[in-house]
């Protein structure tokens, strides 16, 4: 894994550190990993979509 420096708001911040202290996350940076990742895999499910639609209108 590589580190990757990012400024973040601090309402942000907190409500990550609710998150660890609810214990849904060990901690942030596990947080932060999870919704990249979440934000990755509905962009590229809404690109297919967008792009089903668009070959659905052709024919």
């Amino acid at each position: 894994m590589k580190m990757l420096t990012v400024y973040i708001p601090e309402a942000y911040i907190e409500t990550l550190d609710l998150l660890v202290n609810e214990k849904l996350f060990p901690n942030r940076s596990e947080a932060i990993r999870t919704a990249v990742r979440d934000l990755i895999r509905n962009e590229i499910q809404l690109k297919k979509l967008i792009e089903n639609r668009k070959n659905k209108g052709e024919n």
